[in-house]
């Protein structure tokens, strides 16, 4: 079965960890290899030959970021149609049986900032992956029949995302927070549009976005860089960028809004999901402000610091954090509580209060500052020691900052202090509007006093949805 998937911004899930997995090296001691193919395709080599298994990543920097109000949700549609008929391969079935002769393992996402495919396969059956590959993105052949099927398979993956109790609640969410623009942080797209979607949108989607100039091709492992950019140029030539291209900018997101404190019942949930959101950097404009951030990120995960004792250790919480998705053009910071209905009430006052405990002196010291920098750098070690898994966070890298910004992450993080930290606490918390998010179940409102207050945004917001 195909299993394609799409990356949202989930309102109620930590991604945290996403700060351990980028860690590097600088560029001069970089343990890839990058390359440019004939049609202009970059093309970047991890070589580990510790297994006879190579990993290829064919990444687009391309998603909802791209789409259009009429067109939200459809890159994801070409995602799933990649895995389809192509001019040398005529059908699904073709499809599946060369994937089995070929011994390969396979997948493909799709988030606001990019989109991935990604194969892994004996090193000895790399030529023809590549061979796969290349015409998978370059001659697809999107046929109406196998469209419709396909329609059907995403429209399954859209109802198991609705069905969760947090789905009305992240998507009133997004729309505060992005307004007008706010179909450009949502892969999953909307459903009509899904079902309406086209042979001729999913060619000018591939027209605007997938296409050499606007992709890289990262393959690792039991892979020979000396050989490799020959080997591409042999299967992707053929593939070209249209003239007169350029990448796909749909401008800047509007200003955060004011202060909304938002509650919404659900009978499924479980427990009482809080968070609170503020905007946050955005690596094309504030980079070195996503360094300390991810530092602090870590600071607060320590079960030695105040922040876990105060929440978790205590009881107050079932759990507790403050996460941060790294992203080029946008960017929340959210700190987020599960609690019982019991300790709803507290856990909300104390979180709200919470950044300003974080400018008090001794809150954080040095020593767990070094510990921090010590776990990012064993982490980061031991992601490279997984080249499947290493090539996947090169290509999120590569397409949502830049390997430049990945490059130099390690030694960003290294210059980073307790004043760098309290500097963006400052700048990005203290004092900021924000958004408040609560979800529970109607009986656990009544026992945390927290009645349901979203009706008018409900109505607002997903009439039409």
């Amino acid at each position: 079965m195909i299993k394609c998937l799409v990356f949202l911004a989930s309102s109620l899930l930590a991604t945290s960890a996403f700060a351990a997995s980028k860690t590097k090296n600088s560029s001069k001691n970089r343990p890839y290899e990058s390359f440019k193919a004939s049609n202009g395709l970059e093309i970047l080599a991890l070589p580990m030959a510790k297994v006879p298994l190579v990993t290829i990543v064919l990444v687009a920097k391309a998603g909802a970021m791209t789409e259009l109000p009429e067109t939200n949700g459809l890159t994801h549609v070409w995602e799933h149609m990649f895995f389809k008929g192509n001019k040398r391969i005529p059908d699904q079935e073709a499809f599946n049986k060369r994937i089995r002769q070929l011994g390969i393992t396979f997948n493909g996402d799709t988030s606001a900032e990019m989109v991935r495919y990604f194969f892994t396969l004996p090193s000895q059956n790399l030529d023809d992956g590549l061979q796969f590959m290349a015409d998978a993105i370059s001659t697809p052949l999107l046929e109406p029949k196998e469209l419709e099927r396909e329609r059907i398979v995403v429209l399954d993956e859209y109802d198991r995302n609705a069905s969760q109790p947090g789905f009305d609640l992240n998507n009133i969410e997004r729309m505060v927070i992005y307004g007008d623009k706010e179909y450009l942080r949502n892969p999953l797209g909307r459903r009509k549009l899904v079902l309406s979607t086209t042979r001729e949108q999913l060619l000018g989607i591939k027209a605007e976005v997938f296409v050499p100039a606007n992709c890289a091709l990262i393959v690792a492992g039991d892979v020979d860089p000396k050989k490799l950019t020959a080997l591409v140029n042999k299967h992707f030539e053929t593939w070209k960028t249209p003239d007169q291209w350029k990448p796909v900018d749909r401008g800047l997101f509007p200003p955060f809004p004011p202060t909304v404190d938002i509650v919404k019942t659900h009978a499924q949930t479980q427990n009482v999901n809080m968070q609170i959101t503020w905007n946050g950097p955005r690596v094309l404009f504030e980079k070195e402000d996503s360094w300390a951030i991810d530092v602090l990120i870590q600071m607060l995960q320590l079960r030695s610091g105040k922040f876990y004792h105060k929440y978790t250790d205590s009881g107050l919480t079932l759990g507790s954090g403050f996460t941060y998705h790294t992203q080029g053009r946008a960017g929340e910071l959210i700190l987020y509580s599960v609690s019982s209905p019991e300790n709803a009430s507290k856990a909300k006052a104390e979180l709200l209060k919470e950044p300003q405990e974080w400018l008090t002196p001794n809150y954080f010291n040095k020593t767990q500052l070094d510990d921090v920098r010590r776990s990012m750098k064993i982490s980061y070690k031991m992601e490279l020691n997984k080249p499947s898994n290493f090539a996947k966070t090169l290509a999120f890298w590569w397409a949502t900052t830049g390997l430049d910004y990945y490059d130099g992450y390690l030694p960003a993080m290294e210059k980073v202090t307790i004043k760098d930290i309290q500097a963006v606490i400052k700048k990005y918390l203290i004092g900021r509007p924000y958004l408040a998010t609560t979800l529970l179940s109607p009986a656990a409102a009544k026992t945390a006093n927290m009645p349901d207050n979203s009706a008018a945004l409900t109505e607002k917001y997903l009439k039409n949805y």
